[in-house]
């Protein structure tokens, strides 16, 4: 266990360390749509791919594409432009 930076401080987290805790997330978010995107493009379902990802010591990974995404999705209608971006 790590005993290190907030823990030895009485558990107040300084602005560094929150900001990045939520670097961090906003990553994992990422890196989990990553995974659902290869996923999709071997045919497997978010179950399918979560079930292989689990065998094989991907737990976060695994649990995590069983949740909706935490990013927004780039719309297909991106970059047209006689749409414009999607707000």
């Amino acid at each position: 266990m790590l005993t290190t930076g907030s823990y030895e401080r009485g558990g107040e987290m300084a602005l560094n360390e929150i900001e990045f805790v939520k670097g961090v997330d906003k990553l994992h978010a990422f890196y989990t749509e990553q995974v659902r995107m290869l996923a999709r493009a071997y045919d497997l379902t978010d179950r399918q791919a979560a079930a292989l990802l689990e065998q094989y010591g991907y737990h976060n990974v695994a649990r995590s594409i069983l949740y909706p995404p935490r990013v927004h999705e780039i719309p297909d209608s991106w970059g047209d432009d006689r749409q414009g971006p999607a707000h």
